[in-house]
């Protein structure tokens, strides 16, 4: 009788131990995900400012520029690092007090 009391006893304790091991590994690996997502949209915001600050670059020395570009690429450690920049520029005039609009975007 007693060894089946013990049994039922030490069962219980393993499922609650095995319950609390599953939540713990859930949570770590939402966690995970989250930070993962967190970096890869630091990493495009980074990316976006570099593209603008290029863009700035290209149309005080007179050129256009308009097309893809690759921020850090081969920079170890550089915080933007191999995510294709598309800079859009508008030569038309259609922005706030009649500026040129330029759209940065960047796909992480």
């Amino acid at each position: 009788m007693k060894k089946g009391v013990v049994l039922v006893v030490v069962i219980g304790v393993m499922l609650v131990i095995f319950t609390l091991a599953l939540a713990a590994l859930f949570l770590m690996t939402q966690e995970s995900r989250i930070t993962e997502h967190k970096i890869k949209r630091t990493k495009a915001f980074f990316a976006a400012q570099a593209g603008m600050v290029h863009a700035l670059d290209s149309l005080r020395h007179g050129a256009n520029p308009s097309g893809t570009i690759n921020i850090g690429g081969g920079i170890t450690g550089y915080p933007a690092a191999g995510l294709p920049v598309v800079i859009t520029y508008t030569n038309d005039n259609s922005g706030p007090g009649g500026t040129d609009p330029v759209k940065i975007s960047v796909t992480y």
